[in-house]
């Protein structure tokens, strides 16, 4: 066996006694042929919101047992963090098994000697050798391999801060540090300079940008789909009838919400008719304290226009929606899911809703749903049916964001060309987007101007070319 990743269902913290209790559960097994018997027994603390965490990641040592400093630092990480553990400690505990791996299967060396002179003889180097040989082999991108050395350099790092329980004393440094610094843009659009610590096993990322890259960096690389390709779309999200889809799409291309955004939706605010609300365009508050998940957990306003509100109101209040309800524990409550499967599971758990089985004494019975359908359907679903009319056609659900941001750029110039340009579109586009650099928002007002001017120096280039191949 190889050492591996194993998610818990539910990880409580308890106390070991080598005594049985009514209290306490047994514990037996074998390890290098020795019986291990123990009792463990729930600490009852009054903080069990930060002793308990569903669906943790443990890495798990050749043999099975749980690697200590590895398993030590992703519970200091999830109770800094409780809401990552379902998301971001994955990704880092497979890291962390990775490199365990490498230890014992590669070089066959523990985790905590460095008492090599030659840097370069020394765990954290010869792993840093061996992700650029997977790099260089094609086996893994250059994000997987920063991904995976950053990992290991941040479990070193705690190791080293809490020097006093693990009695981590390596003979020399598994790194040398170095002080960076980098310019950033505020949300006000101005310079600052920020320094960081770089050390000399980070990863390079040869990448360069892409000239003719027709897309929106905006949290990830996003294209603007041209108002042909959202006419199809909508067609086909109406041909293949899946209504739950089809409004989250809606939503999407209305408001620019991301998908935990608009799969966290509660149907309680649809619930009330049109004619009952007072102000339009309505502006429902997401983040932090309202049930709906936002992007780094900013509180900001989603912006819901009267046409849209009207047929999810229509959706939210119908029988189909009602019947999806009922297979729900939340039933015909307000907070439950505008969206929800038909086996009444949401698309998309939140994440108070996963952080409070913390405090819940139920069993799980499936795992924290994070939208990976929808991901399928657009996949398996939409674009084949796309691409029997468009061959070239691609998207992700993210774009129909970038597609509303320039929707929106469009519409406010049309009437104004100078709009665009001016500070006020900025301000106002940021909001509505949510970005907190002013520099995203730039790259949706300048996108038109720039596609124009790509386009028509290369089709220029590419006809001189041509009229200098002929003439010679």
């Amino acid at each position: 066996m190889a050492a591996s990743t194993r998610t818990l269902p539910i990880l409580r913290h308890t106390r070991v006694s080598d005594g049985p209790a009514p209290t306490r559960l047994l514990v037996e097994y074998q390890k290098n042929g020795r019986r291990i018997k123990y009792w463990r027994e729930l600490t009852g603390s009054r903080l069990v919101k930060w002793d308990t965490f569903p669906l943790f990641p443990a890495v798990l040592c050749a043999d099975g047992s749980p690697w200590a400093p590895a398993c030590m630092w992703l519970l200091e990480r999830a109770r800094a963090k409780p809401q990552s553990v379902a998301t971001t400690l994955v990704s880092i505990a497979h890291s962390l098994a990775c490199y365990l791996e490498f230890l014992d299967e590669v070089i066959g060396q523990p985790w905590d000697d460095f008492s090599s002179v030659d840097k370069y003889t020394r765990p954290t180097y010869l792993y840093k050798s061996h992700i650029e040989d997977l790099i260089n082999a094609g086996e893994i991108a250059h994000s997987t391999g920063a991904k995976r050395m950053n990992a290991v350099i941040g479990l070193y790092r705690w190791l080293t801060d809490e020097e006093r329980r693990f009695g981590f004393k390596p003979a020399n440094p598994p790194w040398i540090e170095r002080k960076v610094s980098f310019e950033i843009r505020n949300t006000q659009g101005l310079k600052q300079t920020v320094d960081v610590q770089s050390t000399d096993l980070s990863i390079k990322n040869p990448s360069r940008e892409d000239a003719l890259d027709t897309r929106i960096s905006d949290g990830e690389k996003l294209r603007p789909l041209p108002q042909d390709e959202q006419r199809l779309l909508i067609a086909v999200l109406r041909q293949l009838g899946n209504r739950e889809v089809e409004l989250a799409h809606y939503i999407a291309l209305d408001t620019g919400g991301r998908k935990q955004t608009v799969f966290t939706l509660r149907w309680g605010i649809f619930s009330r008719k049109p004619g009952e609300i007072s102000q339009w365009p309505l502006k429902i508050a997401c983040g932090p304290g309202t049930g709906i998940d936002t992007k780094g957990n900013v509180n900001a306003n989603l912006v819901v226009h009267r046409p849209l509100y009207e047929l999810l109101h229509v959706y939210a209040t119908s029988p189909h929606a009602q019947i999806r309800r009922e297979r729900s524990p939340l039933r015909e409550a307000p907070i439950n899911y505008l969206f929800l499967t038909s086996q009444g599971n949401p698309y998309y758990e939140s994440k108070a809703d996963v952080v409070s089985r913390r405090e819940s004494s139920k069993k799980r019975t499936r795992n924290a749903s994070k939208g990976n359908w929808i991901n399928t359907f657009c996949q398996t679903r939409v674009l084949p049916l796309m691409r029997q009319t468009m061959p070239q056609f691609d998207y992700i659900f993210h774009d129909l964001r970038a597609t509303f941001g320039m929707n929106w750029v469009d519409h406010q110039t049309a009437n104004d060309p100078s709009y665009a340009a001016g500070a006020r579109a900025r301000e106002d586009l940021r909001k509505l987007m949510w970005h907190s650099r002013a520099t995203t928002t730039d790259r949706y007002l300048e996108y038109r101007d720039n596609l124009r001017h790509l386009e028509a120096a290369e089709a220029s280039w590419s006809n001189r070319l041509i009229e200098l191949i002929r003439g010679a």
